[in-house]
């Protein structure tokens, strides 16, 4: 194993996609839990202490920080923006100070909040133009990652499903729960992205770190659509009833922050410098309709 990698967010799904498969890599999980994760060396960690933050990074080492620990409840952090500034702004101020010290890489998830949603997919070359605070953080810290003098990488992504037992629901099981037990669901369908499984971007990061690539890129996964139209492509594909899904339009759903609507992510950079393609929807589901963890946690499916 010739590189060392940190993973901030160690309990979440993607820190999890990152630190529990067998990557050809030394993988170093942190987060605010005291159980530890992953294959490797866990560390509990406060992030919100810079102090404490540089210590651990000065005593660990990595190659490169893949920080994805973060405040993704976009209406929670409209509500509490000190405690959202707090976890998307300043945390990342910490490791990217610590990480210019130490000579370190730092790597940034950001998202397609960063664009207003008027004229998506979107290029890594497209303004931004954030509609809500979330998004604006995220921007913020996309500038401090990519500061001169740092080894910075940013990786928009949006959407990300899959399942790890124990992690929070996503846009994928959170539906098939509720469709499982024959619930209606009321989805908006006017708000449009590209849903992207979450090992397509563990295997991405880990590659570009590999690479020692740095700037800016988007991944997203290949099917576009709706997220009334995703919600009853989970149906089909698992033998649910579609006909319990119910379109909404975003203002009708009384959401807190302002959300992109026509937004998604083009990814045809990070296509041509991995030489790869990430997964469509049809694909993802199959992935995971055959991980074992999954068919057991959701048995009513098969």
């Amino acid at each position: 194993m010739d590189m060392k990698l940190l993973v901030t967010g160690a309990h979440g799904l993607l820190g999890r996609s990152l630190l529990e498969p067998d990557f050809d890599a030394e993988m170093i999980g942190c987060g605010r839990g005291e159980t530890p994760v992953g294959r490797g060396t866990y560390h509990p960690i406060e992030l919100t202490d810079p102090q404490v933050v540089f210590a651990l990074l000065d005593r660990v080492r990595p190659d490169w920080v893949i920080h994805t620990a973060a405040l993704t409840d976009v209406d929670r952090c409209e509500i509490d923006r000190p405690l959202a500034l707090q976890i998307n702004l300043e945390i990342v101020r910490h490791l990217a100070s610590a990480c210019l010290q130490l000579g370190l890489g730092l790597v940034q998830l950001s998202t397609d909040y960063v664009f207003d949603g008027r004229n998506g997919p979107y290029g890594e070359q497209d303004p931004t133009n954030p509609l809500s605070y979330y998004g604006a953080l995220k921007l913020q810290s996309e500038g401090v990652v990519l500061q001169e003098g740092l080894k910075g990488l940013v990786l928009r992504t949006l959407w990300l499903y899959g399942y790890l037992p124990g992690t929070r629901r996503n846009l994928v099981t959170w539906p098939l729960e509720a469709l499982a037990r024959g619930e209606q669901l009321r989805v908006v369908d006017d708000q449009w992205g590209n849903p992207t499984h979450v090992h397509d971007v563990a295997q991405a990061l880990v590659e570009l770190c590999r690479r020692q690539v740095q700037g800016l890129f988007h991944l997203g996964g290949a099917t576009y659509l709706t997220r009334y139209q995703l919600t009853q492509e989970l149906a089909r594909f698992f033998g649910l009833d579609p006909g319990l899904v119910q379109p909404i339009s975003t203002v009708a759903a009384g959401q807190q922050a302002p959300r992109p609507l026509r937004s998604g992510l083009r990814t045809q950079a990070l296509e041509s410098l991995l030489h790869s393609a990430p997964l469509r929807l049809s694909q993802g589901l199959e992935q995971l309709a055959g991980q074992e963890s999954f068919r057991r946690d959701f048995s009513t499916l098969f």
